[in-house]
């Protein structure tokens, strides 16, 4: 395929990752990616392991490109400066945010792959089980990604504008555009970073040439509100929340992962997990991590996930068989199915939005988990 056709398949491709629409059954992706085969065929990985903590800045490249090995390792927060270059098309750059709470589901996503950019939006309210999405294209470099975790970033441009601006101890958003069916979002609002919040802050080593360096960010409180097809939902920052993935990397052309987030309150507790698989395992590093009251308490090990790949609205079973720290039940209330397929791109999974029911360990505590919102998700890509 020549460059140009490339890009215009990977325009589409881009435009399709996040529409939406009724979960549909399909074959359980693989439990790791293509990329550690070998690795995983030698048999001697073990799923629990020892994780270096980074404490300083750190560069996430060397000046080939290639993987700092001063940069593996997990931080409490971000610290790795993602300086990508060349290795085109392998870098993926992406901002998302799911602003939830028991009511809704709000989200929106600026991403970079290499050959196309994008700013989607999506929009799922839990008592209607509506779902909306919209997306805006562009070419490869129509907006800044930063490089830094902390930064501000923006889209203007096929029909959406969206201005997401750090300010200290806030971040001011603002969203205006299409959102499905002849509809708009229109959104303004303000996320809350309480002082000394703690993030998860990982880099995933599949080679020298492939890694992934990902912050992920829950627990912190919204308050404004967002206006879908005329209808205007409240953030109320007791109750609704800020859950970041920020992504840069070399991504394999093949890949698959698994990831869940439950952010709420237990008691008195404000208590945020992430979870993930697939994607990181065979490589001694994961995004699994747990925030409580704004301290992060890092998992070292891979978990299990047991759900039904046929039907998205069966219960998701998630736990950490070895520390015991997460033992966790994802009961659906909905599940959103993306799925497009343009020869050598392709893209596909599903998100199940539900509550969290359970037990979760750390700080010499055991926590019970009542009906906290959150969501569990499968998702297969060739990009």
């Amino acid at each position: 395929m020549k460059r140009r056709d490339f890009i215009k398949a990977g325009g589409a491709a881009a435009a399709g990752m996040t529409l939406s629409s009724a979960a549909s059954a399909k074959k359980q992706v693989p439990d790791w990616m293509p990329i550690v085969d070998a690795r995983m065929a030698r048999g001697d990985y073990v799923p629990y392991y020892e994780e270096r903590e980074i404490t300083a800045p750190v560069d996430l490249c060397d000046a080939r490109g290639r993987l700092n090995d001063a940069a593996k390792g997990w931080s409490r927060v971000p610290l790795v400066r993602a300086n990508l270059s060349g290795h085109w098309p392998r870098k993926k750059k992406w901002n998302f945010w799911n602003w939830i709470s028991p009511k809704f589901v709000f989200s929106v996503t600026v991403a970079d792959i290499d050959f196309a950019s994008f700013c989607g939006v999506t929009f799922t309210d839990f008592e209607t089980r509506e779902n909306f999405s919209g997306m805006a294209l562009g070419r490869h470099g129509h907006t800044r990604m930063p490089e830094e975790v902390e930064k501000s970033i923006y889209w203007k441009g096929g029909g959406a504008d969206y201005s997401f601006d750090h300010q200290g101890d806030r971040i001011h958003v603002t969203y205006r555009g299409p959102l499905g069916k002849g509809g708009e979002a229109v959104a303004d609002f303000v996320i809350q970073k309480p002082k000394g919040h703690e993030t998860l802050n990982i880099v995933a080593p599949w080679s020298d040439e492939r890694f992934q360096m990902n912050s992920k960010h829950n627990t912190l409180p919204c308050e404004g509100s967002v206006t879908v097809r005329g209808r205007t939902y409240l953030m109320d920052p007791a109750e609704c929340h800020g859950v970041q993935d920020f992504g840069r990397g070399m991504w394999p052309y093949r890949s698959c992962w698994n990831w869940g987030v439950l952010t709420g309150h237990a008691g008195d507790d404000v208590i945020g997990v992430n979870m993930g698989a697939k994607w990181t395992t065979g490589t001694g590093a994961n995004e699994n991590g747990i925030c409580l009251n704004g301290r992060l308490y890092k998992v070292m090990e891979d978990l299990d996930w047991e759900y039904d790949s046929g039907d998205f609205m069966k219960p998701w079973r998630i736990t950490a068989p070895h520390s015991k720290m997460i033992d966790l039940t994802l009961t659906p209330v909905m599940a959103n199915a993306t799925n497009l397929s343009l020869g050598v791109m392709r893209t596909g999974g599903t998100c199940s939005f539900g509550h969290w029911n359970g037990v979760v360990r750390c700080a010499g505590r055991e926590l019970e988990i009542r009906n906290i919102i959150g969501w569990a998700e499968e998702f297969e890509h060739r990009w």
